[in-house]
């Protein structure tokens, strides 16, 4: 079965597609349907949707037919039954799995305590980017709080202003509810106008916006604005509006009439309650905002220390590109049937590759570094069962570690250090004695007080396979991202065990994109069917492994700024009214002698005391948060002194410049003008 979207582009959406024959891996395929436009494959797939679904079987040719132990599927999907829960599902496979071991103790040792484990399918989905989600809507969630109180103050400073125009239509006979009606659907027809205008600017952007989100976000091409996103951008607006409007629309209704008639008339419009709630609102936002600061100070951190990480290689010069070799099922078809066969290609692929002018060096792995976070991805391998000889068969059933198979030249390219022991040659082949080498974390985890050289492992469960020797010990290499640390990783030679998943690996001083044409013509000369893709430097690679850490710093980065500009609009919005506010003040005290200096330290501190209140509620708020954002973390404590030091600093010297221009507008108040204007 295809895919709408392959049906439309290969086949130009044709009536009559069913029954034609589609060739993947060498075997021809009847088209027996098309699948509709809506439908997606709900899991990780190697890149973007999958388009061609093939039935599927648990034997068959070129294959033996399996062992009970073998465990062909690494997933599988149901559904449950109408009123099953999951905790009862999982119960109901948990005894049958307990049954099993029982029957087919052989197969299932007890040691081994083999088991079934299910997981609901968004859990599957988003389980490893739901913290970056999560973060990223708190993100969210405090901008729109910190924008709702700047709003807030706008509205309550429009109020204050408008006390003697409420009082004169209270005397007039508005009732307070029909005042507090009236500013309210102010309030949220400028939310409202906001919300559409928000909305516009999102619809106009959404396609450039996406390009910069990692393609690990599941369902990402499925984001668009629909109905529902409609719904919620109109409802928070509605909302926000609803809300943040009402204490100021109570402030202005509540008002006896003569006190603001009073108030108006003495030109002051400032009263002891306003300001009150107007500072609790200011002190909040920079709350909110420190908030979101040290998050952003955190994942920062996190991102540079990353970028810092070792590898444990040299990733400069590096190109790489991705082969994938055909596993057709009738073994005669499959001219990569055996490890010979695919030697002989591995070879005279590497020739090529170093025959490319500007190549040093050329290598094969089956797992490109950084790349393994996805077992059932290209490049990716699953952990494997070994045993160790000389140990009791009970104490090898937890044993495991990555199995990548490399050529001999695979450590030079990457000018990966070997400790200890010798590296592959040309000899190690197929026939010829089985050898290993295992890295650091493989050595000190499973030898942790023996010397592993020349000892022997065996992989699988499979007794009558032969032993493998360990041959060298080499320095760690990140395989599986370089915020994961301490993976076992055992290297065999690709022509001892080879893999039909092939990276090819050149240290060039010319770049990748240029090599391009060049490394594709080569290995397409071999085989002109073997699809070629992924061609980048090993630099890219590094930088793609930390696309979703980067989106998310960048994001709450940018999140952050624009809380302190906000915060920083607000003290000066509250102070620069302050002053409009108090200028008869003002005007008297230095008319009876106050110094312009006294002015300017009167309104500072008064910036200073706000921002002293806000900053200190964010650090305690973000201290009691910082924890959750743990699993974003590399190399960084939740609670960074650095973060939770530079952050009140950065902040308070904003604040600062953000007091002082409406402080110093204060200063140049004319006393003669000011009491004139009484």
């Amino acid at each position: 079965m295809i895919s709408d979207g392959l049906w439309r582009r290969a086949y130009g959406a044709d009536p009559h597609v069913l029954g034609r024959t589609i060739r993947i891996d060498n075997d021809p395929l009847s088209i027996i349907g098309v699948l509709p436009r809506g439908f997606r494959h709900p899991g990780p797939t190697v890149s973007g949707d999958a388009e061609v679904f093939a039935a599927a079987g648990f034997s068959g040719d070129p294959l033996p037919p399996p062992l009970r132990g073998t465990r062909v599927l690494v997933s599988g999907i149901g559904r449950l039954k109408h009123g099953l829960t999951m905790a009862e599902a999982q119960a109901r496979l948990t005894a049958m799995a307990a049954q099993i071991r029982h029957d087919f103790p052989t197969d299932y040792p007890s040691q081994a305590q083999w088991t079934i484990e299910i997981q609901p399918l968004q859990e599957t989905l988003v389980g490893k980017v739901r913290p970056m989600l999560l973060v990223l809507m708190g993100a969210v969630s405090l901008i729109v709080f910190i924008v709702s109180l700047n709003i807030a103050n706008l509205l309550l400073a429009r109020a204050s202003g408008r006390q003697q125009e409420m009082a004169m239509r209270s005397a007039l006979g508005a009732s307070r509810g029909r005042l507090v009606r009236q500013m309210l659907t102010e309030s949220m027809l400028l939310s409202l106008i906001g919300g559409v205008a928000g909305i516009a600017t999102a619809m106009g952007t959404l396609g450039f916006i996406l390009r910069f989100v990692p393609s690990n976000v599941p369902r990402l091409n499925e984001v668009r604005i629909d109905w529902v996103v409609l719904s919620f951008a109109l409802l928070i607006s509605i909302l926000t509006g609803l809300i943040f409007g009402l204490a100021p629309a109570l402030h202005s209704a509540k008002n006896a009439i003569s006190s603001a008639i009073r108030e108006g008339g003495r030109g002051s419009g400032y009263s002891t309650k306003t300001g009150r709630l107007r500072d609790v609102l200011i002190v909040s936002e920079l709350a909110f905002a420190v908030v979101l600061m040290v998050g952003a100070g955190l994942l920062l951190r996190t991102l540079r220390d990353l970028l810092q990480e070792s590898p444990g290689f040299n990733r400069t010069q590096v190109a790489t590109a991705n082969i994938q070799l055909p596993n057709p099922n009738e073994s005669e078809a499959d001219p990569y049937l055996s490890i010979p066969r695919r030697a002989t290609f591995d070879r005279e692929l590497l020739r090529r590759m170093k025959a490319i002018p500007g190549v040093e060096l050329a290598a094969i792995t089956s797992a490109l570094p950084t790349t393994n976070t996805n077992p059932n991805a290209v490049g990716g391998v699953a952990s494997e069962g070994f045993a160790i000889e000389d140990r009791p068969a009970e104490s090898s059933q937890d044993l495991s570690a990555e199995r990548i198979r490399i050529s001999s030249d695979y450590f030079k390219v990457l000018q990966t250090t070997l400790l200890r022991g010798r590296s592959f040659t040309e000899a190690d082949e197929d026939g010829k004695p089985l050898v290993a080498i295992i890295d650091e974390s493989t050595a000190r985890k499973y030898w942790p007080a023996s010397d592993p050289l020349g000892r022997r492992v065996r992989f699988g469960r499979d007794r009558t396979k032969p032993w493998t020797t360990v041959v060298g010990v080499v320095k760690d290499i990140k395989s599986d991202g370089l915020d994961i640390d301490g993976v076992p990783h055992i290297y065999v030679p690709t022509y001892q065990d080879n893999s039909k998943r092939l990276t090819v690996v050149l240290r060039t001083s010319l770049p990748a994109k240029l090599l391009e044409p060049q490394i594709r013509h080569e290995i397409q000369s071999i085989d002109s069917g073997l699809p070629v893709f992924n061609l980048s430097s090993m630099n890219d690679v590094l930088d793609r492994s930390l696309a979703s850490r980067r989106f998310s710093a960048d994001l709450v980065g940018g999140f952050a700024g624009l809380a302190v500009l906000l915060a920083s609009i607000g003290i000066y919005g509250l102070l620069a009214y302050m002053v409009g506010q108090r200028s008869r003040e003002i005007g008297i005290r230095m008319a009876l002698g106050a110094r312009r200096e006294d002015i300017l330290r009167m309104f500072l501190r008064k910036g200073v005391a706000l921002a002293g209140v806000g900053i200190v509620a964010g650090l305690v708020s973000s201290a009691a948060t910082a924890s959750m954002m743990t699993s974003l973390l590399y190399g960084v404590r939740p609670h960074d002194r650095l973060v939770f030091l530079a952050v009140p600093l950065l902040l308070f010297a904003v604040a600062m410049l953000a007091s002082y221009f409406p402080a110093r507008r204060a200063t140049k108040v004319d006393p003669m003008f000011a009491l004139r204007e009484v």
